[in-house]
């Protein structure tokens, strides 16, 4: 019986040693889905996980708290070769756990979904709200879940 694969996953703050996780949503967002506007000043505050297969990084997203005091997550992405092996229900559930730590009780977790990718969310207990928008070119649509 083969052995279940474990990986890491390692938060950072900031920028600094946020690299790894550069590295992953440049790969997926710019390079695979073409965005150009993938990097922001909410880097330079968010919370950036990075999850790890042995020293390889494969899975980034990032946190943040918003001016009106909604948890934000987002950027929420693996490598291709990783995908379908269920790392984005854990890549979501790290980021909740951890806007539950920081938050220190109850919280509203808010995140803007690729459109494609909303059942990924419903199955996660996440409620769509408002009309589907348009981020650069790709249809996208809020959602939240109260933790």
């Amino acid at each position: 019986m083969a052995k279940k694969q474990e990986y890491e996953f390692v938060w950072t703050q900031g920028k600094k040693g946020s690299d790894d996780a550069f590295f992953v949503r440049a790969n997926v967002f710019v390079i695979e889905q073409g965005f150009k506007v993938e990097f922001d000043d909410l880097d330079k505050v968010s919370w950036h996980l990075t999850v790890y297969d042995r020293e390889e990084p494969i899975g980034a997203a990032r946190i943040y708290k918003g001016e009106d005091g909604v948890w934000q997550i987002g950027r929420i992405c693996v490598l291709e070769n990783y995908r379908g092996k269920h790392l984005g229900n854990q890549i979501l559930s790290t980021c909740e756990e951890k806007i539950r730590e920081l938050a220190k009780g109850p919280a509203v977790a808010h995140l803007s979904a690729q459109v494609r990718a909303k059942g990924f969310y419903r199955k996660n207990g996440y409620v769509e709200s408002g009309e589907e928008y348009l981020d650069e070119y790709c249809p996208h649509i809020s959602m939240s879940k109260q933790l």
